[in-house]
């Protein structure tokens, strides 16, 4: 995973490589400093195809109401679609695929498999005898489609995102100057790059969203940033705690904290307010210098019976209350809330459950990049 992830700082940095290794995507066309809430064009949204009925046309659905498609390709950039015959824009504001048109597809009836199935997860809320379609690896990403389209009557009502060089003055201060940052990263699966195309050896290769923050930051300032990532999967904050005298032991200047994926299941935001209070005050003892990014996490499926809706708000409620000088609250919770109001949980994960895909790691991305960079040096 080290060489992965090393080999795909090199080609986000533009460092040449051999030429039998895969390409990643070039920085410039993620797009990370276009960021989903603002904006007339809407760059490679992801969503799956879906049959409601046998020979049926496949439905995919977009965040919001679209005047034009620009460009449409499957994620694994196997396939690109015709636009003048392959998709079209439905009165619903949903788009529309014939069935004949090679793209993948996922049939309605498949989404919720008996338990013990094959790609099956246990369980579905409520419901032991069900469980929810599962495909770790590069299988979402061989069955979403990326579309790039201009919005119409376009308003965001999610949280926005702003910088404020008062609540990182620090950091902000360094990247201003030019001066060296060392951003450290404790967190689960999804910081760990779990499902990004990168870390499961399928095109674009795009590594997860630490990676692209720093990538993205290494362009857009004179400053020399260094990634320090340890996270592992499965982690949840009690971990982060465990393990935050070694991640101080890296120096610092800037802690993303990245949890509440594998903690909401507990459903117990208070003993999660604990946790993350005892991680901010060993960071304070050990330096008080050292700012901190907390990141509230994507939505874990609606229907899965470990990621209970609702607490993930709770959840990052309590991250919001350490907001202040220092400490600054990503919420990718609100975010994602916001996106599903149009879209199918599917649309934005990258294993069924609990990873985002390559869509969601920049949506990672362009939140903390927001928070980091002021308009104007984007």
């Amino acid at each position: 995973m080290i060489a992965l992830i090393v080999f795909c700082l090199l080609v986000l940095s533009g460092v040449p490589l051999l030429a039998d290794e895969p390409m990643a995507p070039k920085l410039e066309d993620l797009h990370l400093l276009d960021p989903v809430w603002k904006g007339e064009i809407v760059y490679s949204e992801s969503t799956v195809l879906l049959q409601e009925t046998e020979g049926g046309p496949l439905v995919g659905r977009l965040a919001f109401p679209a005047s034009e498609i620009l460009s449409a390709h499957s994620s694994n950039r196997e396939l690109t679609l015709d636009l003048q015959t392959q998709i079209k824009i439905t009165p619903r504001g949903t788009i529309e695929i014939p069935v004949d048109s090679k793209a993948a597809f996922i049939k309605t009836s498949d989404l919720f498999p008996k338990t013990g199935s094959p790609m099956s997860y246990k369980h579905r809320v409520n419901q032991p005898d069900v469980s929810l379609l599962y495909g770790p690896g590069r299988w979402f990403h061989d069955h979403q489609i990326e579309v790039t389209y201009r919005r119409k009557n376009y308003a965001w009502r999610g949280t926005t995102p702003r910088f404020d060089a008062d609540k990182l003055p620090r950091t902000i201060a360094r990247l201003r100057a030019g001066e060296p940052l060392t951003i450290g990263v404790s967190g689960d699966s999804i910081s760990a790059g779990g499902d990004a195309s990168g870390l499961n050896n399928v095109a674009p290769h795009m590594p997860a969203f630490p990676e692209l923050v720093a990538a993205q930051l290494r362009a857009s300032t004179k400053s020399e940033i260094t990634l320090k990532n340890r996270a592992v999967g499965g982690w949840s904050i009690a971990n982060g705690n465990a393990d935050l005298e070694k991640l101080l032991a890296e120096k610092p200047q800037l802690i993303v904290m990245a949890y509440g994926m594998n903690d909401v299941g507990r459903r117990d935001p208070d003993w999660f307010a604990d946790q993350t209070k005892q991680f901010i005050e060993k960071v304070r003892a050990t330096d008080p210098n050292i700012e901190m990014i907390l990141v509230a996490p994507m939505l874990g499926h609606v229907e899965w019976v470990h990621t209970p809706r609702e607490m993930f708000f709770r959840y990052r409620d309590q991250l919001q209350q350490h907001g202040g000088p220092g400490i600054v609250l990503a919420d990718l919770t609100d975010l994602w809330h916001e996106l599903l109001q149009q879209k199918h949980d599917l649309d934005l994960t990258g294993n069924g459950l609990n990873h985002p895909n390559d869509y969601g790691h920049r949506l990672y991305a362009q939140v903390i990049l927001a928070l980091l960079l002021e308009a104007k040096s984007q």
